[in-house]
């Protein structure tokens, strides 16, 4: 969300090698880049896809990536080098300098390259290591063991690769906290390190100043400045105003240190009396669950159309609400979720064992996405676990109950703005709403299942492994907003499914065998989720088929397996009853 006028794209076709079979190669600082081993890849796509130019029938755990590129004529003393994601461990180079090093697969790389770059070509080179262990977050890219809810792992780059020339010290982050009440905005500026100076903030409307604000920085690297906006146009599904911000930043003697754009939304969300609000309004969340897997780049959607294509189609089908399942998304998806009016949730790739590396790299990785995203207005709630993945018995076992509750604390210090929800799915210990996952499709199963909860939160409500609970004894959630956050998951395999591969297909439900029947059990388990009294929203698995996965409401290529709007019909009656009650 930091955007400043002058930066260099190097997405684009790139040297690259693999230690497999099929092109063995690798690269030593030092050594000469090894030109007859090597092929060619486009950046970013993940090697593997269509779009990367890269294909092998086995992933490879090692991949070297090469560029030359030439900086411009820029006068600013710093220059980053960013990569928006890549998998999992990174190492790059700088004409045979090592100049960084980061681990995960989700959030961002920056690195301050400019005592390594010479006048005229810099070679860079880009080093990415992984692994198949589920010791290490990864969401649902297949590790060492495969589930039929797994699909294939990535390895490498998979987000945009840019140069940006810096001052010495520059904004690294921007954070808007609104109060309805109080029509205030306080923005939360934080620098690269610790400064003296002083920052002028404008909030501007179709480019007009509406507001202006003074900050000074005492020697510390964050500031809060705040406004108090006049008839503020505030931010919502309906309405998705945005407010741009210009930020100039000075040092003690007045020179200008930082200048940049960037853009928020005016709105409030909260969780008050068991409803979750809106700008004090209360919402009713008609969600779907989105893997954010793409035709042709799989990680990575091939252009940003195909990103606003995604958000389109889940509003015309009538949903307001996506729950981003298992991988942080890449930013442009959240620009246009602010542009075009989507709430979602974000959430945290899991692994699945329990370890102290585990723990460490949850507790690095997740703060660092966090703060990278925790600007866009359309992030309404951050899911820290699904399912108990990789604390899977945090009900016997306090450390991992003290992982999940330590966390979801982080999160709340780190964003006191939105809810966090600890554990998604059941075994609830700490949240601020409480998500629950059900696939029953027998006539009242749905409903059954809530009354048992809201009976006794410790009643059963799966079966992964062994028997899960609703809750953990010591937590009673029945007071919070409930979202039964899985639901649906109709098997269907129609045309729109598309080349599905060889693997026998999956869904969480039973299979319909024509599109009549598909939309007829759709209809009846909306209708009896729509008079479930208890419940303020609810995620229908799922927006798209996902390799064996076919219970996407449309096929992997985007096409609908019923008519968008008999899909919107059903899903615009849900609920049927007044949110009042």
């Amino acid at each position: 969300m930091v955007q400043r006028d002058r930066w260099l794209n190097l997405n684009g076709r790139w040297d690259f090698c693999a230690n497999t079979e099929e092109f063995p190669g690798e690269w030593k600082p030092g050594e000469a880049w090894p030109s007859k081993k090597s092929k060619h890849i486009t950046v970013p796509y993940p090697p593997g896809s269509q779009a990367s130019g890269v294909s092998w029938s086995e992933p490879s755990s090692i991949v070297w990536y090469r560029c030359v590129f030439d900086v411009p004529d820029w006068t600013e003393p710093g220059l980053l080098l960013n990569i928006g994601a890549s998998d999992y461990v990174t190492d790059v180079f700088i004409n045979g300098h090592h100049v960084c090093c980061h681990i995960g697969g989700y959030s961002p790389i920056q690195c301050a390259i400019q005592d390594f770059v010479l006048d005229g070509d810099n070679q860079l080179i880009i080093q990415v290591t992984d692994t198949d262990s589920w010791q290490q977050p990864r969401g649902k890219q297949a590790g060492d063991t495969r589930w039929p809810i797994d699909y294939d792992p990535i390895v490498g780059i998979w987000q945009s690769v840019w140069l940006e020339p810096v001052q010495n010290n520059h904004v690294t982050s921007l954070f808007g906290q609104y109060s309805v009440a109080k029509q205030t905005l306080n923005l939360n500026l934080k620098l690269a390190k610790r400064h003296c100076g002083d920052v002028r903030v404008k909030l501007l409307d179709e480019g007009l100043v509406v507001a202006t604000a003074d900050g000074k920085f005492a020697n510390r690297d964050e500031v809060l400045v705040s406004f108090e906006v006049d008839e503020p146009k505030l931010w919502s599904p309906q309405s998705p105003m945005l407010y741009g911000i210009s930020v100039t930043v000075f040092d003690q003697e007045g020179d200008l240190c930082d200048r940049l754009t960037s853009y928020t939304g005016l709105r409030e969300v909260r969780c008050d009396e068991g409803k979750m609000t809106l700008n004090g309004e209360p919402q009713y969340l008609k969600g779907v669950l989105d893997q954010g897997y793409f035709p042709g780049g799989w990680y990575a959607a091939l252009h940003d159309d195909a990103y606003r294509q995604d958000i389109e189609l889940t509003k015309a089908m009538g949903f307001n609400f996506a729950r981003k399942h298992q991988k942080i998304e890449d930013p442009r998806y959240l620009y246009w979720a602010d542009k075009l009016g989507l709430m979602l949730w974000a959430e945290m790739p899991a692994g699945r064992i329990f370890s102290a590396q585990l723990t460490q790299s949850l507790a690095e990785q997740w703060p660092q996405a966090l703060i990278r995203d925790r600007g866009h207005p359309c992030i309404i709630g951050w899911v820290v676990f699904n399912e108990s993945w990789g604390i899977w018995h945090q009900g016997e076992r306090p450390a991992q109950r003290n992982l999940a509750d330590a966390l979801y604390y982080l999160t709340k210090s780190l964003d006191p703005t939105r809810p966090v929800i600890g554990n998604d799915g059941w075994e609830f210990s700490k949240g601020d709403i409480w998500a629950v996952h059900s696939y029953e499709q027998d006539e009242g199963g749905l409903a059954q299942c809530i009354d048992r909860l809201m009976d006794s939160p410790q009643s059963f409500v799966a079966e992964i492994g062994r028997p899960r609970k609703g809750a953990l004894l010591g937590s009673d959630p029945r007071g919070l907003p409930l979202v039964l956050s899985e639901c649906g998951g109709v098997g269907f395999v129609s045309a729109a499914s598309g080349d599905i591969g060889e693997e026998p297909h999956f869904a969480y439900g039973d299979f319909a065998t024509d599109d009549s029947e598909y939309l007829t059990v759709c209809s009846q388990m909306l209708h009896e989720i729509g008079e479930i009294s208890q419940l303020d929203g609810f995620v229908w698995t799922q927006l798209t088929d996902v390799q064996q996965e076919v219970n996407g409401l449309l096929g992997f290529d985007r096409t609908p397996k019923a008519p968008i709007d008999q899909i919107k019909r059903l899903i615009d009656q849900v609920p049927y009853r007044s949110l009042a009650n």
